[in-house]
């Protein structure tokens, strides 16, 4: 059932939380710290803003709508703010990647190329040799609409977690 304190708080903390977040990975990637797509800007813009705006959204919900929250609607405020955030983000990144980011897309293919090709014997031993070719040549494929899904499903992932602990957290 639709709940509108719920997706008012959600709404709020998450496309903030996206909006943050992507000027976070666009700001490093303007000023030459950190290419967006990279592992250690994903991840920890991933790590801090989502944990950051989950705890916020279920913080406020609890405090001016639900005191006695329970672990079900906190929960639910929590993945609801983790999808608005995880879809901000992506779009946002999406428009970065057409606009701005087609050289850093270029630049993270050969960053990913250089380093499957140096760890080649490790990949070709876990992976198989058919597998590291296809991973090889699916780096060539990449685009800003398969970077945004990334950026989508880290969010999420990451999300669901953050939101089980703080739901248990806040719990009345």
């Amino acid at each position: 059932m639709f709940d509108r304190a719920v997706a008012n708080t959600a709404i709020r903390y998450g496309v903030t939380g996206g909006i943050v977040s992507f000027l976070y990975m666009a700001i490093l990637a303007l000023l030459g710290f950190e290419n967006p797509y990279d592992d250690p800007s994903e991840f920890s813009s991933t790590l801090v803003f989502v944990s950051v705006f989950v705890f916020l959204a279920i913080k406020y919900f609890k405090k001016f709508n639900d005191e006695a929250l329970g672990f079900g609607r906190a929960f639910k405020v929590g993945f609801a703010t983790t999808f608005y955030l995880a879809f901000t983000t992506a779009v946002l990144m999406c428009i970065f990647s057409f606009f701005v980011g087609a050289e850093l897309i270029q630049q993270y293919i050969v960053a990913k190329q250089a380093e499957m090709q140096l760890n080649r014997e490790v990949v070709v031993q876990v992976m198989g040799q058919v597998n590291y070719e296809r991973g090889l040549n699916g780096l060539q494929e990449l685009n800003a609409f398969d970077l945004a899904k990334r950026t989508f499903v880290y969010r999420i992932i990451l999300g669901i977690i953050i939101s089980l602990v703080l739901a248990i957290f806040f719990r009345k």
